[in-house]
């Protein structure tokens, strides 16, 4: 169908035209005096596209904002820039058809609320760094929905199964079936889907453009830390996918369930990783009926960032690296390096006021020697005033050559040991630390009640969900298990025989350790908590790094298994920026023009098609009733 074609049959009043947007992190290093205003100055420029482009409505993909509980200033600014920018008079077109109980918890949706005035609704779903947390597990986003800000959806309290209903909407001929589904652990959402616990409920009638929004890992990040996109029903049309930071906003076919997607990408560099370098965008989303194109925006607001990986080895001739002083050999030539990219950095500058004229420079050096290795620190510090971040500005990675040895049999005493080097030298997470310290602890400082494995499940809980409540809840659980221990041998105990009283205590502590997990759980998902549980300890655990003190400061015979290993958690990764390093589009041709073959249509999903003006704008209409009948489980088969 020829565009002159399309734009005579296509009405701008059955055309929903959406902004689209993810991973905003408001707050981002607010108190830095250089990129403290970068997240604030790029999400409003977001809200005047939206204003600009006269959009029906806004699409968040998570991480409204970098942390769970934004401070007082974060939420003020937040708060500010939506009232300055989507309240208004403008009247609402989309028509709300759908049961409001079933998809926003406890709110209902904000154009429809009397006590608003909104012009363009927001709909957002939560990220894994804005996800509910602390006493009640209310995220930032429950606040902006209650201040009727934002339409919070794909929130979810009950993790043992999940059944996503659609929010449905109605602009002329055009019907809207948009599905959220917030950040869930990578792991355990891969667990519900296995045991096929993961549903959704599907429009009665045909007819329907089917929209998901989600928050998860996309790039292959190991077994059951990422979320496959063959794991979603094929009747979608196209999924709006944040969490990756890297802009791969054009929409990309997926081979197996011909559905789309588009991964916006973030709208500030939260890491120097080299996906963040890719221009930053947003896009205008245009749906008419089963047609549908994104047009992305760049935004012109963005730090300019330049990225650029050199390996030394490469110019070591150029360079004569076996001879003379080294170092400064490399100093020098990464200092060439470094003015090279802060003139690149300057063709990124797009003349707006608002943008932040000081780039961001990552140059990381791939050397084989640790001689050719410079104080990065001290060598940024000449460039302040003139690049953003002095202080990490260039990073070393070594890179060792390896020599082919002749094949030698397997030494499993070998293997064990190089295993456990290998163990020492990643240990870095927080409660592999804290593990370690009991573990190898004098006996006159180990612990007496808790356990090693209670202090690194504490650690995990507040370091990764910055769960306030997790210390409280733990040693009250063990203080009233130890108290009930010798309550029970009350008539037994003496101060001498102190100590072995408790060793009995200790003899059952894989059990009063699971026992804590399963009150952990609990309350968690009676207060929304969307995280994982570290899950409890099989038979083949033998030791829980607990050495109980005694008086004489010797150790308990009878804890002197060796210790077990740390469970690695999954699914949540850093809580920096993430920029996967895939390449864009690589499914797509031109504007995401193609034929979605294999499901009866006559034209392509994503053909492009022309919207002229719109029309004076019609007022909501309110509308109730479900509409939705079909029960449809995801699988990895094609539900279409």
């Amino acid at each position: 169908m020829s565009a002159g074609t399309q734009s005579s049959a296509i009405d701008p009043d059955d055309t929903m035209k959406i902004l689209i947007a993810s991973d905003v992190h408001l707050g981002y290093n607010e108190k830095d005096v250089i990129r403290g205003e970068d997240s604030f100055i790029a999400f409003e420029e977001v809200l005047q596209h939206a204003l600009e482009n006269d959009v029906d409505a806004v699409i968040l993909g998570g991480d409204l904002f970098h942390i769970a509980n934004p401070s007082t200033n974060t939420l003020n600014r937040c708060t500010r820039l939506l009232k300055t920018y989507m309240l208004g008079d403008k009247p609402i077109k989309l028509e709300f058809l759908s049961d409001q109980n079933e998809n926003f918890l406890e709110s209902t949706v904000n154009y429809e609320d009397p006590n608003m005035n909104i012009a363009i609704p927001v709909f957002s779903i939560h990220g894994n760094h804005d996800d509910p947390s602390g006493f009640g597990r209310i995220s930032s986003l429950d606040l902006l929905s209650t201040n009727g800000y934002v339409n919070y959806f794909g929130k979810w309290t009950d993790l043992t199964k999940i059944n996503i209903s659609p929010i449905l909407l109605k602009k002329g001929e055009t019907k809207l079936a948009l599905y959220g589904l917030s950040y869930i652990s990578d792991a355990r959402l891969a667990r519900l889907f296995n045991e096929a616990k993961v549903f959704l409920e599907k429009p009665e009638d045909a007819g329907w453009f089917n929209i998901m929004v989600l928050h998860q890992n996309r790039a292959d990040r190991g077994p059951k830390n990422y979320l496959p996109e063959k794991s979603l029903p094929g009747f979608l049309d196209l999924v709006i996918w944040g969490h990756e930071h890297d802009c791969r906003i054009i929409p990309e076919e997926n081979p197996a369930k011909k559905f789309y997607v588009s991964q916006p990408g973030s709208t500030v560099a939260t890491s120097l990783a080299e996906g963040e370098s890719i221009d930053k965008c947003c896009g205008i989303l245009s749906i008419h009926k089963s047609l549908f194109r994104l047009d992305p925006i760049k935004l012109q607001t963005v730090r300019p960032f330049v990225f650029e990986t050199v390996n030394l080895a490469e110019f070591a001739d150029e360079l004569q690296l076996d001879e003379g002083d080294v170092q400064q050999k490399v100093q020098n030539f990464a200092a060439e390096k470094v003015e090279e990219m802060i003139e690149r950095a300057k063709g990124k500058l797009t003349g707006n006021q608002k943008q932040p004229k000081l780039p961001l420079i990552r140059l990381r050096i791939e050397v084989t020697e640790v001689e050719q290795q410079f104080n990065a620190i001290r060598f940024g510090q000449g460039y302040s005033g003139r690049v953003a971040n002095p202080q990490d500005m260039v990073t070393f990675k070594r890179k060792i050559t390896r020599v082919k040895d002749e094949l030698k049999p397997l030494d499993k005493d070998a293997l064990n040991e190089a295993y456990q080097n290998q163990r020492e030298a990643t240990a870095k997470r927080a409660e592999e630390v804290v593990h370690r310290y009991f573990k190898e602890a004098d006996p006159d400082k180990q612990l007496e009640v808790l356990s090693a494995k209670s202090m690194t499940e504490l650690t995990r809980r507040m370091v990764d969900y910055e769960d306030d409540d997790a210390a409280e809840n733990i040693i009250k659980f063990y203080e009233r298990q130890a108290m009930a221990h010798l309550d029970a041998v009350a008539d037994a105990i003496n101060e001498d025989n102190i100590d072995e009283v408790l060793a009995g205590f200790h003899e059952k502590e894989k059990d009063t350790y699971n026992d804590m997990l399963k009150m952990l759980d609990s309350r968690s998902q009676k207060r929304g908590d969307p995280n994982p549980p570290r899950g409890s300890f099989d038979d083949d655990d033998d030791d829980f790094g607990l050495k109980p003190k005694s008086r004489n400061n010797s150790t308990s015979s009878s804890m002197a298994a060796p210790q077990a290993p740390t469970t690695t958690r999954g699914g949540r990764g850093s809580r920096g920026g993430r920029g996967s390093r895939a390449t864009a589009n690589s499914s797509t041709t031109g504007r995401g023009r193609g034929s979605r073959g294999g499901r009866g249509a006559s034209t392509s999903k994503i053909d492009s098609f022309l919207v002229s003006a719109a029309s004076p704008a019609k007022t909501s209409t309110r509308a109730s009733g479900r509409n939705i009948s079909k029960v449809v489980y995801i699988s990895d088969e094609d539900d279409d």
